[in-house]
């Protein structure tokens, strides 16, 4: 299953914060992915995400922001 998160209009430490909550949500091998327009939360996700055992599938930064993709791992 892949959810999507927007995280659009947030700024750090929320779309952080919004990304844990949506991972706990999920299940082992679920794909969440996060979209936002505040740059720097996007290194600040994957750090996290990375410190929780999570895998990080794709990243992207765009003019208008960033994409990430998180595969879950419980």
């Amino acid at each position: 299953m892949r959810k999507t998160l927007d995280v659009s209009g947030d700024i750090c430490p929320i779309p952080v914060l919004k990304t844990k909550k949506a991972l706990e949500e999920l299940n082992d091998g679920d794909e969440l992915e996060v979209i936002g327009d505040y740059k720097p939360a996007l290194e600040n996700i994957k750090r996290f995400v990375l410190s929780q055992g999570h895998e990080v599938l794709e990243t992207e930064e765009t003019e208008k922001g960033f994409r990430i993709v998180i595969k879950v791992k419980k």
